[in-house]
């Protein structure tokens, strides 16, 4: 998981001992990007607490001492990502620029983040693609919870301001925004998505991250009723 801060605050340590919390966080980081390699690679049944503990380079007695279950890994992971994820987007959501500043800045931490961080992605992709409903519908309540919220807040203040077109429905067009950023993360994080995503504009411009992000914004820009 590198590239994010990680650090959960007591509100978000409900999953996890406090004796993995008390850890440095270089260890802390370790096992939890092991933990979400494991399970993107292998889904959640698949995923072996015993592999986990070998890569971290940590016993299984000492992994359980940090977490009392596969499934409290799982969930702890979940917890992350969604204060990760709830806190980058509201700085972009509230901040005082302009509409087409901030959809910009988003795609551009859309891009980072799957850059930076693929496997939590790929996680995102396995569960939501998975026969795991429980599991699935809990991703998407904490993490869409967090991005219905701020892009549903974006889109309404947009269209008080006068800024986009005020004849669609704020939920639809949140929903769009949403799936094209959800897109473009999994196209630079999963290796399927990748290669759809090169097949459909060249494999140069797919590596070429401001024309990727050029091209989304003069097609939002029309979806927007931008001139």
């Amino acid at each position: 998981m590198k590239g994010q801060e990680h650090t959960m605050d007591d509100g978000h340590s409900a999953y996890a001992s406090e004796l993995f919390l008390r850890i440095d966080e270089e260890k802390r980081e370790r096992i939890l990007g092991i933990a979400v390699e494991e399970f993107a690679t292998n889904g959640y049944d698949g995923a072996n607490v015993n592999q986990i503990a070998e890569m971290a380079g940590i016993s299984v007695g000492a992994l359980y001492k940090y977490f009392a279950t596969k499934e409290d890994i799982f969930l702890y992971i979940v917890d992350v990502a969604e204060a990760t994820m709830e806190r980058q987007i509201h700085e972009v959501v509230d901040a005082d620029i302009r509409f087409l500043s901030r959809i910009e800045r988003l795609l551009t931490l859309a891009q980072d983040y799957s850059r930076s961080d693929p496997s939590l992605i790929k996680l995102y992709s396995v569960f939501t693609a998975e026969h795991d409903d429980a599991r699935a519908e809990l991703i998407a309540e904490k993490i869409e919870g967090v991005t219905v919220g701020a892009y549903t807040k974006l889109i309404l203040d947009a269209q008080k301001k006068g800024e986009i077109r005020e004849d669609i429905d704020a939920g639809i067009l949140a929903w769009l925004l949403d799936n094209q950023l959800v897109s473009m993360q999994f196209s630079f994080a999963c290796s399927y998505y990748k290669k759809r995503f090169s097949l459909f504009i060249g494999e140069q411009n797919a590596r070429d991250n401001e024309h990727v992000i050029r091209s989304i914004m003069q097609a939002l820009q029309s979806m927007f009723g931008i001139e």
